[in-house]
């Protein structure tokens, strides 16, 4: 699980989250997770890629995402109008309203009061969101290009899927972006 940084304060002696959306009933708010429903699969890869546990929910059926929700105790990130009058999840919901990927994971970011934790950065598998295990070089061997497997020196496997993650170039420039346009100068 993801734990991530948000503003508290005192309530009836209890330490309690002091999000914009919930007062959370009282309870300490270390981690979050998500579930997205299939218009935000660029979203879901995003906060992947800063270390948040989020599901992608494919199917566009309601009772799924709904299902998978509560059973992981998980925020519904949505752009379906379908579900705003789900009273059982009403406290569990988020309506997105923009269409660009990194303005969705923005708007995500301030509605939960989420901050990026730069050691969380790609601990995530991008595809099936688990948490990847770091390989040495010679176990990436015959999984990498040789070129990679040659001139890389940390790699990263996911357990699931069993693809392998490495520092090239597509990292650096995922970093600058994230640096640009995610980062508030406040994280900085």
């Amino acid at each position: 699980m993801t734990e991530f940084i948000i503003s508290h304060r005192i309530y009836q002696d209890k330490t309690i989250a002091s999000l914009p959306w919930n007062i959370l009933n009282g309870i300490r708010m270390k981690e979050i997770s998500f579930v997205a429903d299939a218009m935000l699969g660029k979203l879901s890869k995003w906060l992947r890629i800063i270390g948040i546990d989020t599901l992608y929910c494919r199917e566009g059926e309601d009772d799924k995402l709904v299902e998978l929700a509560i059973k992981g105790n998980r925020q519904i990130l949505t752009r379906k109008t379908s579900l705003k009058n789900c009273k059982d999840i009403k406290n569990q919901l988020f309506f997105i309203s923009e269409n660009n990927p990194i303005k969705q994971l923005q708007e995500v970011k301030e509605h939960y009061g989420i901050r990026i934790q730069p050691h969380k950065v790609f601990t995530l598998c991008l595809i099936c969101n688990q948490r990847l295990k770091e390989i040495s070089a010679e176990l990436a061997k015959g999984r990498v290009p040789d070129y990679i497997a040659n001139t890389e020196k940390m790699f990263s496997i996911c357990p699931s899927c069993k693809r392998v993650f490495w520092k090239g170039s597509h990292y650096e420039n995922i970093l600058k972006k994230i640096e640009s346009c995610i980062i508030s100068p406040d994280e900085r």
